[in-house]
Protein backbone atom coordinates (compact mmCIF):
# COMPACT_ATOMS: atom_id res chain seq x y z
CA UNK A 1 0.00 0.00 0.00
CA UNK A 2 1.38 3.41 -0.87
CA UNK A 3 0.86 6.12 1.95
CA UNK A 4 1.54 9.57 0.28
CA UNK A 5 1.20 12.07 3.04
CA UNK A 6 1.58 15.99 2.21
CA UNK A 7 2.45 17.91 4.85
CA UNK A 8 4.90 17.37 7.98
CA UNK A 9 2.45 19.19 10.00
CA UNK A 10 1.57 17.93 13.48
CA UNK A 11 -1.00 16.07 11.97
CA UNK A 12 1.15 14.69 8.97
CA UNK A 13 4.25 13.04 11.42
CA UNK A 14 1.71 11.42 13.52
CA UNK A 15 -0.08 9.82 10.70
CA UNK A 16 2.98 8.69 9.48
CA UNK A 17 4.24 7.58 12.39
CA UNK A 18 1.24 5.41 13.20
CA UNK A 19 0.48 3.97 9.52
CA UNK A 20 4.31 3.13 9.74
CA UNK A 21 3.45 1.42 13.26
CA UNK A 22 0.31 -0.05 12.01
CA UNK A 23 0.58 -1.46 8.21
CA UNK A 24 3.78 -3.67 7.89
CA UNK A 25 3.52 -3.32 4.03
CA UNK A 26 3.12 0.49 3.88
CA UNK A 27 5.25 2.72 1.94
CA UNK A 28 5.04 6.09 3.25
CA UNK A 29 6.20 9.31 1.34
CA UNK A 30 5.99 12.55 3.13
CA UNK A 31 6.05 15.90 1.34
CA UNK A 32 6.58 19.00 2.73
CA UNK A 33 8.17 22.33 0.84
CA UNK A 34 10.21 23.42 4.40
CA UNK A 35 13.44 21.72 4.57
CA UNK A 36 13.79 22.56 8.62
CA UNK A 37 12.01 22.59 11.75
CA UNK A 38 8.93 20.35 10.71
CA UNK A 39 7.71 20.14 14.24
CA UNK A 40 7.85 23.36 15.49
CA UNK A 41 5.05 24.25 17.29
CA UNK A 42 3.86 27.92 16.54
CA UNK A 43 1.80 28.31 19.49
CA UNK A 44 5.23 28.44 21.75
CA UNK A 45 6.32 30.94 19.58
CA UNK A 46 5.82 33.44 22.69
CA UNK A 47 8.12 31.50 25.05
CA UNK A 48 11.31 32.44 22.15
CA UNK A 49 9.75 35.78 22.37
CA UNK A 50 10.01 35.68 26.32
CA UNK A 51 13.06 34.24 26.38
CA UNK A 52 11.92 31.34 28.35
CA UNK A 53 13.86 29.75 25.73
CA UNK A 54 16.82 29.72 23.89
CA UNK A 55 15.74 28.67 20.42
CA UNK A 56 13.11 27.92 18.77
CA UNK A 57 14.50 24.39 18.20
CA UNK A 58 13.55 24.10 21.68
CA UNK A 59 9.92 23.11 20.81
CA UNK A 60 10.37 20.89 17.94
CA UNK A 61 9.70 17.40 19.30
CA UNK A 62 10.54 15.29 15.98
CA UNK A 63 13.85 15.13 14.23
CA UNK A 64 13.94 14.49 10.23
CA UNK A 65 16.18 11.32 11.46
CA UNK A 66 13.30 9.74 14.11
CA UNK A 67 10.87 9.47 10.79
CA UNK A 68 13.44 8.48 8.26
CA UNK A 69 14.78 5.53 10.78
CA UNK A 70 11.14 4.16 10.76
CA UNK A 71 11.59 4.19 7.07
CA UNK A 72 9.41 7.08 6.16
CA UNK A 73 10.16 8.03 2.43
CA UNK A 74 10.91 11.96 3.73
CA UNK A 75 10.69 14.33 0.97
CA UNK A 76 11.61 17.65 1.57
CA UNK A 77 12.07 21.40 -0.27
CA UNK A 78 9.13 19.56 -2.65
CA UNK A 79 6.38 21.56 -3.56
CA UNK A 80 2.85 20.03 -4.90
CA UNK A 81 1.78 21.76 -8.17
CA UNK A 82 -1.61 19.61 -8.70
CA UNK A 83 -3.43 16.82 -8.04
CA UNK A 84 -5.11 14.20 -10.47
CA UNK A 85 -7.68 12.21 -8.08
CA UNK A 86 -8.86 9.86 -11.38
CA UNK A 87 -5.34 8.86 -11.78
CA UNK A 88 -4.43 8.88 -8.03
CA UNK A 89 -1.33 11.20 -9.38
CA UNK A 90 0.67 14.08 -7.28
CA UNK A 91 2.88 16.23 -9.17
CA UNK A 92 5.68 18.19 -7.61
CA UNK A 93 8.56 20.50 -7.92
CA UNK A 94 11.25 21.32 -6.22
CA UNK A 95 11.80 24.45 -4.70
CA UNK A 96 15.81 24.70 -5.12
CA UNK A 97 16.21 23.10 -8.40
CA UNK A 98 12.42 23.41 -10.39
CA UNK A 99 12.58 19.71 -10.91
CA UNK A 100 9.42 18.12 -11.64
CA UNK A 101 8.64 14.61 -10.81
CA UNK A 102 5.14 12.82 -10.25
CA UNK A 103 3.93 10.28 -7.61
CA UNK A 104 1.00 7.62 -7.46
CA UNK A 105 -0.94 6.57 -4.74
CA UNK A 106 -2.91 4.18 -3.19
CA UNK A 107 -4.15 6.52 -0.14
CA UNK A 108 -3.70 10.38 0.10
CA UNK A 109 -3.59 11.73 3.81
CA UNK A 110 -3.20 16.02 3.08
CA UNK A 111 -2.07 17.35 6.73
CA UNK A 112 -1.04 20.48 4.74
CA UNK A 113 -1.34 23.25 7.80
CA UNK A 114 -2.97 26.45 8.27
CA UNK A 115 -1.15 29.45 6.44
CA UNK A 116 -1.73 33.34 8.10
CA UNK A 117 -4.59 35.84 7.11
CA UNK A 118 -2.84 38.49 5.10
CA UNK A 119 -4.76 41.55 5.44
CA UNK A 120 -6.63 42.88 2.90
CA UNK A 121 -4.80 46.56 3.41
CA UNK A 122 -2.04 48.27 1.54
CA UNK A 123 1.51 47.89 2.94
CA UNK A 124 1.59 44.89 4.26
CA UNK A 125 4.86 44.34 2.57
CA UNK A 126 7.12 46.68 5.10
CA UNK A 127 10.15 44.77 6.28
CA UNK A 128 8.73 45.69 9.82
CA UNK A 129 5.75 43.84 9.68
CA UNK A 130 5.78 40.42 11.22
CA UNK A 131 3.93 36.85 11.15
CA UNK A 132 3.99 34.11 14.14
CA UNK A 133 3.91 30.88 12.08
CA UNK A 134 6.75 29.66 10.83
CA UNK A 135 10.52 29.33 13.15
CA UNK A 136 11.85 32.42 10.28
CA UNK A 137 8.56 34.73 11.45
CA UNK A 138 9.82 34.41 15.05
CA UNK A 139 13.82 34.65 14.14
CA UNK A 140 13.37 37.67 12.22
CA UNK A 141 11.09 39.58 15.35
CA UNK A 142 13.29 38.31 18.04
CA UNK A 143 15.95 39.86 15.74
CA UNK A 144 14.48 42.94 15.22
CA UNK A 145 14.36 43.70 19.05
CA UNK A 146 17.63 42.61 19.88
CA UNK A 147 19.31 45.52 17.66
CA UNK A 148 16.70 47.67 18.86
CA UNK A 149 19.13 50.50 20.36
CA UNK A 150 16.36 51.26 23.18
CA UNK A 151 13.95 48.51 23.46
CA UNK A 152 12.32 50.45 26.19
CA UNK A 153 11.33 53.20 23.66
CA UNK A 154 10.43 50.53 20.68
CA UNK A 155 6.67 50.75 20.01
CA UNK A 156 5.48 47.16 18.72
CA UNK A 157 1.31 47.40 17.43
CA UNK A 158 0.33 43.74 17.57
CA UNK A 159 -2.80 43.67 15.23
CA UNK A 160 -5.44 40.64 16.02
CA UNK A 161 -6.81 40.05 19.67
CA UNK A 162 -6.73 36.31 19.55
CA UNK A 163 -4.89 34.31 21.77
CA UNK A 164 -1.70 33.95 19.76
CA UNK A 165 -2.36 37.95 19.74
CA UNK A 166 -2.51 38.69 23.02
CA UNK A 167 -0.01 36.27 24.27
CA UNK A 168 2.10 37.75 21.31
CA UNK A 169 1.69 41.77 23.27
CA UNK A 170 2.34 39.51 26.31
CA UNK A 171 5.91 38.53 24.92
CA UNK A 172 6.39 42.19 23.66
CA UNK A 173 5.74 44.17 26.91
CA UNK A 174 7.78 41.38 28.82
CA UNK A 175 10.63 42.29 26.54
CA UNK A 176 10.25 45.91 27.81
CA UNK A 177 8.60 47.47 24.28
CA UNK A 178 5.73 49.45 24.22
CA UNK A 179 2.70 47.83 22.78
CA UNK A 180 -0.31 48.65 21.36
CA UNK A 181 -3.30 45.86 20.67
CA UNK A 182 -5.70 46.72 17.84
CA UNK A 183 -8.82 44.25 17.25
CA UNK A 184 -11.25 44.38 14.83
CA UNK A 185 -13.73 43.01 17.69
CA UNK A 186 -15.47 44.64 21.07
CA UNK A 187 -14.09 41.49 23.03
CA UNK A 188 -10.71 39.67 22.56
CA UNK A 189 -10.34 36.12 21.89
CA UNK A 190 -14.19 36.50 20.87
CA UNK A 191 -14.04 32.97 19.46
CA UNK A 192 -12.85 31.38 22.34
CA UNK A 193 -14.56 33.38 25.78
CA UNK A 194 -17.55 34.98 25.85
CA UNK A 195 -17.71 39.20 26.48
CA UNK A 196 -17.54 38.88 30.13
CA UNK A 197 -13.87 36.30 30.11
CA UNK A 198 -13.27 38.42 27.58
CA UNK A 199 -13.30 41.81 29.46
CA UNK A 200 -11.24 40.37 32.37
CA UNK A 201 -8.61 39.19 29.87
CA UNK A 202 -8.24 43.09 28.14
CA UNK A 203 -8.14 44.48 31.91
CA UNK A 204 -5.59 41.61 32.73
CA UNK A 205 -3.43 43.31 29.44
CA UNK A 206 -4.16 46.86 30.39
CA UNK A 207 -3.32 46.06 33.93
CA UNK A 208 0.57 45.31 32.70
CA UNK A 209 1.01 48.33 31.03
CA UNK A 210 -0.83 47.11 27.14
CA UNK A 211 -2.73 49.72 25.31
CA UNK A 212 -5.70 47.64 24.31
CA UNK A 213 -8.21 49.41 21.22
CA UNK A 214 -11.12 47.23 20.54
CA UNK A 215 -13.75 47.63 17.04
CA UNK A 216 -10.63 48.88 14.83
CA UNK A 217 -11.35 48.93 11.27
CA UNK A 218 -7.51 49.17 9.94
CA UNK A 219 -7.29 50.94 6.08
CA UNK A 220 -3.88 50.71 5.06
CA UNK A 221 -0.11 50.52 6.62
CA UNK A 222 2.86 52.49 5.04
CA UNK A 223 6.52 51.99 5.77
CA UNK A 224 8.20 55.03 7.09
CA UNK A 225 11.54 54.22 5.85
CA UNK A 226 14.05 52.43 8.48
CA UNK A 227 11.88 53.60 11.44
CA UNK A 228 9.34 51.51 10.98
CA UNK A 229 5.59 51.76 9.90
CA UNK A 230 2.23 53.63 10.15
CA UNK A 231 -1.05 52.15 10.87
CA UNK A 232 -3.96 53.93 9.82
CA UNK A 233 -7.48 52.78 10.71
CA UNK A 234 -10.90 54.44 10.31
CA UNK A 235 -10.60 57.23 13.03
CA UNK A 236 -6.98 57.07 14.20
CA UNK A 237 -3.25 56.67 13.14
CA UNK A 238 -0.99 54.64 15.01
CA UNK A 239 2.95 54.65 14.46
CA UNK A 240 5.11 51.43 15.27
CA UNK A 241 8.76 50.20 14.75
CA UNK A 242 7.74 46.82 14.68
CA UNK A 243 3.72 44.97 13.65
CA UNK A 244 2.81 41.64 14.57
CA UNK A 245 -0.34 40.53 12.45
CA UNK A 246 -2.11 37.96 14.46
CA UNK A 247 -5.81 37.56 12.48
CA UNK A 248 -6.18 34.11 12.08
CA UNK A 249 -5.43 31.44 9.85
CA UNK A 250 -6.60 29.58 6.41
CA UNK A 251 -6.08 26.03 5.69
CA UNK A 252 -3.67 25.09 2.71
CA UNK A 253 -5.70 23.57 0.33
CA UNK A 254 -5.36 25.24 -2.67
CA UNK A 255 -3.55 22.85 -4.68
CA UNK A 256 -6.68 20.44 -4.37
CA UNK A 257 -8.50 22.29 -6.53
CA UNK A 258 -11.81 20.85 -7.09
CA UNK A 259 -11.37 17.22 -6.24
CA UNK A 260 -12.74 17.70 -2.56
CA UNK A 261 -15.37 19.61 -1.41
CA UNK A 262 -14.01 22.57 0.85
CA UNK A 263 -15.61 24.12 3.57
CA UNK A 264 -15.18 26.78 6.39
CA UNK A 265 -12.03 28.54 6.93
CA UNK A 266 -10.69 26.86 4.03
CA UNK A 267 -10.42 23.44 5.34
CA UNK A 268 -11.65 20.30 3.51
CA UNK A 269 -14.79 18.72 4.57
CA UNK A 270 -14.33 15.16 6.15
CA UNK A 271 -16.40 12.59 7.80
CA UNK A 272 -15.57 11.31 11.17
CA UNK A 273 -13.51 8.82 9.83
CA UNK A 274 -11.62 11.85 8.52
CA UNK A 275 -12.11 11.10 4.70
CA UNK A 276 -13.10 13.69 2.00
CA UNK A 277 -15.74 13.52 -0.56
CA UNK A 278 -13.09 11.77 -2.33
CA UNK A 279 -12.75 7.65 -0.98
CA UNK A 280 -8.77 7.96 -1.59
CA UNK A 281 -8.22 10.84 -0.13
CA UNK A 282 -8.38 11.79 3.80
CA UNK A 283 -8.00 15.14 5.59
CA UNK A 284 -6.72 16.09 8.60
CA UNK A 285 -5.31 18.72 11.07
CA UNK A 286 -5.73 22.20 9.77
CA UNK A 287 -6.64 21.21 6.19
CA UNK A 288 -9.63 19.43 7.98
CA UNK A 289 -12.92 20.87 9.07
CA UNK A 290 -14.35 19.25 12.53
CA UNK A 291 -17.60 18.33 13.38
CA UNK A 292 -18.95 20.37 16.93
CA UNK A 293 -21.27 17.29 19.00
CA UNK A 294 -23.19 20.21 20.55
CA UNK A 295 -24.17 22.27 17.72
CA UNK A 296 -23.86 19.64 15.08
CA UNK A 297 -22.02 21.78 12.79
CA UNK A 298 -18.20 21.89 10.68
CA UNK A 299 -15.93 24.30 12.55
CA UNK A 300 -12.46 24.64 11.77
CA UNK A 301 -10.47 23.92 14.89
CA UNK A 302 -6.26 24.71 14.37
CA UNK A 303 -4.44 23.49 17.67
CA UNK A 304 -1.79 20.83 17.76
CA UNK A 305 -3.40 18.40 19.81
CA UNK A 306 -6.38 17.92 17.95
CA UNK A 307 -4.23 17.55 14.68
CA UNK A 308 -2.02 15.22 16.10
CA UNK A 309 -5.48 12.60 17.00
CA UNK A 310 -6.36 13.15 13.43
CA UNK A 311 -3.67 11.86 12.31
CA UNK A 312 -3.67 8.80 14.19
CA UNK A 313 -7.35 8.81 13.75
CA UNK A 314 -6.90 8.92 9.68
CA UNK A 315 -3.79 6.11 10.11
CA UNK A 316 -6.38 4.01 11.55
CA UNK A 317 -8.71 4.21 9.38
CA UNK A 318 -6.79 3.85 6.03
CA UNK A 319 -8.32 0.13 4.90
CA UNK A 320 -11.32 0.19 7.42
CA UNK A 321 -13.86 2.55 8.06
CA UNK A 322 -13.18 1.59 11.74
CA UNK A 323 -12.76 3.83 14.36
CA UNK A 324 -14.77 7.14 14.56
CA UNK A 325 -14.19 10.92 15.89
CA UNK A 326 -16.02 12.15 18.42
CA UNK A 327 -15.85 15.47 16.65
CA UNK A 328 -13.90 18.75 18.72
CA UNK A 329 -14.88 20.41 21.96
CA UNK A 330 -12.42 23.08 21.14
CA UNK A 331 -10.44 22.92 24.28
CA UNK A 332 -8.45 25.84 24.27
CA UNK A 333 -5.87 27.51 27.30
CA UNK A 334 -3.72 30.06 27.17
CA UNK A 335 -1.07 31.65 29.81
CA UNK A 336 -1.26 35.47 30.46
CA UNK A 337 1.02 36.61 32.82
CA UNK A 338 -0.05 35.02 35.78
CA UNK A 339 -3.83 34.07 35.14
CA UNK A 340 -4.92 30.77 32.48
CA UNK A 341 -7.79 31.24 30.70
CA UNK A 342 -9.49 28.35 29.90
CA UNK A 343 -12.51 26.80 27.30
CA UNK A 344 -13.98 23.71 26.11
CA UNK A 345 -17.14 23.59 24.11
CA UNK A 346 -19.41 25.75 22.93
CA UNK A 347 -19.65 29.68 24.36
CA UNK A 348 -22.98 30.90 25.08
CA UNK A 349 -22.36 33.66 21.93
CA UNK A 350 -21.35 30.96 19.61
CA UNK A 351 -24.51 29.02 20.68
CA UNK A 352 -27.13 32.14 20.20
CA UNK A 353 -25.32 32.95 17.09
CA UNK A 354 -26.61 29.89 15.37
CA UNK A 355 -30.10 30.58 17.53
CA UNK A 356 -29.63 27.46 19.71
CA UNK A 357 -31.32 28.26 23.02
CA UNK A 358 -28.67 28.26 26.02
CA UNK A 359 -28.56 29.17 29.59
CA UNK A 360 -25.05 30.05 31.53
CA UNK A 361 -23.90 30.81 34.98
CA UNK A 362 -20.71 32.46 36.54
CA UNK A 363 -19.71 31.58 40.30
CA UNK A 364 -16.74 33.54 41.28
CA UNK A 365 -15.02 31.64 43.72
CA UNK A 366 -11.82 30.42 45.76
CA UNK A 367 -10.83 26.59 45.19
CA UNK A 368 -10.10 26.23 49.10
CA UNK A 369 -11.48 28.10 51.90
CA UNK A 370 -9.74 30.39 54.24
CA UNK A 371 -10.46 28.36 57.32
CA UNK A 372 -9.46 25.15 55.66
CA UNK A 373 -5.51 25.78 55.62
CA UNK A 374 -4.34 28.67 57.13
CA UNK A 375 -1.25 29.47 54.86
CA UNK A 376 -2.99 28.40 51.78
CA UNK A 377 -2.57 30.36 48.94
CA UNK A 378 -6.07 30.39 47.78
CA UNK A 379 -7.12 30.10 43.72
CA UNK A 380 -9.44 32.75 43.22
CA UNK A 381 -10.97 31.71 40.03
CA UNK A 382 -14.13 32.19 37.35
CA UNK A 383 -15.70 29.20 35.95
CA UNK A 384 -18.82 29.77 34.03
CA UNK A 385 -20.91 26.52 32.83
CA UNK A 386 -22.93 26.92 29.46
CA UNK A 387 -26.18 24.62 29.27
CA UNK A 388 -29.44 23.51 27.88
CA UNK A 389 -32.02 25.54 29.70
CA UNK A 390 -34.39 22.16 29.17
CA UNK A 391 -32.63 19.03 29.36
CA UNK A 392 -29.26 20.68 32.23
CA UNK A 393 -26.91 18.78 29.50
CA UNK A 394 -23.36 20.71 29.59
CA UNK A 395 -22.88 22.48 27.05
CA UNK A 396 -19.55 24.14 27.76
CA UNK A 397 -16.90 25.42 30.30
CA UNK A 398 -14.71 28.72 30.67
CA UNK A 399 -12.60 29.41 33.33
CA UNK A 400 -10.23 31.57 35.16
CA UNK A 401 -7.44 30.89 37.71
CA UNK A 402 -3.81 31.56 38.77
CA UNK A 403 -4.16 27.49 39.09
CA UNK A 404 -3.40 25.24 36.15
CA UNK A 405 -6.38 23.26 35.69
CA UNK A 406 -5.86 21.63 32.34
CA UNK A 407 -5.85 17.97 33.28
CA UNK A 408 -9.94 19.33 34.85
CA UNK A 409 -10.12 20.46 31.26
CA UNK A 410 -9.26 17.84 29.59
CA UNK A 411 -11.93 15.40 31.75
CA UNK A 412 -14.82 18.16 30.98
CA UNK A 413 -13.74 17.41 27.32
CA UNK A 414 -14.40 13.64 27.77
CA UNK A 415 -17.93 14.75 29.80
CA UNK A 416 -19.41 17.06 26.89
CA UNK A 417 -18.67 14.07 24.70
CA UNK A 418 -20.54 12.30 26.88
CA UNK A 419 -23.25 14.76 27.13
CA UNK A 420 -22.93 14.98 31.35
CA UNK A 421 -25.98 16.84 32.96
CA UNK A 422 -25.69 19.26 35.22
CA UNK A 423 -27.21 17.23 37.93
CA UNK A 424 -24.35 14.83 37.33
CA UNK A 425 -21.68 17.49 38.17
CA UNK A 426 -23.68 18.75 41.20
CA UNK A 427 -23.97 15.22 42.98
CA UNK A 428 -21.44 12.69 41.40
CA UNK A 429 -19.33 12.04 44.22
CA UNK A 430 -15.62 13.75 43.97
CA UNK A 431 -12.47 14.07 46.03
CA UNK A 432 -11.63 16.11 49.06
CA UNK A 433 -8.58 17.10 50.75
CA UNK A 434 -8.41 20.15 52.59
CA UNK A 435 -4.97 21.50 51.09
CA UNK A 436 -6.97 20.75 47.67
CA UNK A 437 -10.66 21.92 47.80
CA UNK A 438 -13.45 22.31 49.80
CA UNK A 439 -16.10 19.54 50.83
CA UNK A 440 -18.46 20.84 48.06
CA UNK A 441 -16.38 21.11 44.91
CA UNK A 442 -16.61 24.15 42.50
CA UNK A 443 -17.95 22.10 39.96
CA UNK A 444 -20.80 21.02 41.92
CA UNK A 445 -20.81 24.22 43.78
CA UNK A 446 -21.50 25.85 40.43
CA UNK A 447 -23.59 23.25 38.94
CA UNK A 448 -25.88 23.41 42.19
CA UNK A 449 -26.63 27.31 41.18
CA UNK A 450 -27.06 27.02 37.72
CA UNK A 451 -29.98 24.66 38.63
CA UNK A 452 -31.43 26.76 40.84
CA UNK A 453 -30.94 29.57 38.69
CA UNK A 454 -32.45 27.61 35.83
CA UNK A 455 -35.33 26.68 38.08
CA UNK A 456 -36.10 29.92 38.99
CA UNK A 457 -36.37 31.38 35.50
CA UNK A 458 -38.40 28.98 34.59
Amino acid sequence: MKVVIVGASHAGIAAAQRVVAKYADAEVTLIDRRTTHLSFIGAGAHMYLNGEIDSPAAIDYCEDEQLQTLGVDLRLGVNVLSLDADQRLLSLEAVETGEQTTIRYDRLILATGSTPRIPAVPGFESKHVHLLKRVDDVIALRQALDTAKDVANQQVIVLGGGLAGTEAAMAMRNAGAKVTLLHNHDSLASGYFDHDFSERLAELLRAHGIDVVTNVDVRRMEDVADRGVVIETAVDTYAANEVIVTIGMLANTMTVGDEVTIGVNRSAVVDEYMYTTNPYILAVGDAATSKNPQLQENWSIMHASGAVRQGILAAENLLKKRISSPGSQAAYGVKLFDWFFMRVGVTADSARFVNRAVAEYVLETDQVADYMVADNDNAHIWIKVIFDPATHVLLGVQMQSKRDFTEMFNMMAVALNHQVTLEDLAFSDMMFEPHANTPLNFLSDVALRALDENEARS
